[in-house]
């Protein structure tokens, strides 16, 4: 009887651990985006095909370069890259981006100085 009991709660124990080490593990890890350059809108001419690519800010996140469209940031963020194309270190100032390196989704997290704790998801494409 007593070796069954302590079977069992050394099962239990390992079990719980096991359950813990888990979870934890799978735990966000946010890097910092840093903004590289806000790009201008690009116009490609082959024969037989336009190619019409949007604004895009640059950032850095990690390891990953990542594209994020100047719209993305017009309507989540109420934030205008094309005003700051001259003084990027104003716009650098306008926000704070962050992504989760763990996760696939193309996403960052940002927020506005003074928007408190909200953040909003912004798309992005990796830089080609």
């Amino acid at each position: 009887m007593r070796k069954s009991t302590y079977i069992i709660a050394i099962s239990g124990v390992l079990i719980a651990n096991m359950v813990l080490t888990s979870a934890c593990g799978s735990r966000a890890k946010m890097e910092t985006c840093k903004v590289v350059e806000i790009e201008d809108a690009e116009f490609e001419v082959e024969f037989g095909d336009i190619d019409v690519e949007g604004g895009e800010v640059e950032m850095v996140c990690g390891d990953k370069i990542v594209d994020v469209a100047w719209n993305q940031f017009r309507d989540q963020l109420k934030i205008d890259p094309g005003k700051f194309k001259n003084n990027l270190e104003a716009f650098k100032g306008q926000f704070t981006c962050m992504r989760d390196e763990r996760s696939s989704r193309k996403e960052v997290f940002c927020n506005a100085p003074g928007s408190s704790d909200e953040f909003v998801v912004l798309n992005f494409s990796y830089d080609d």
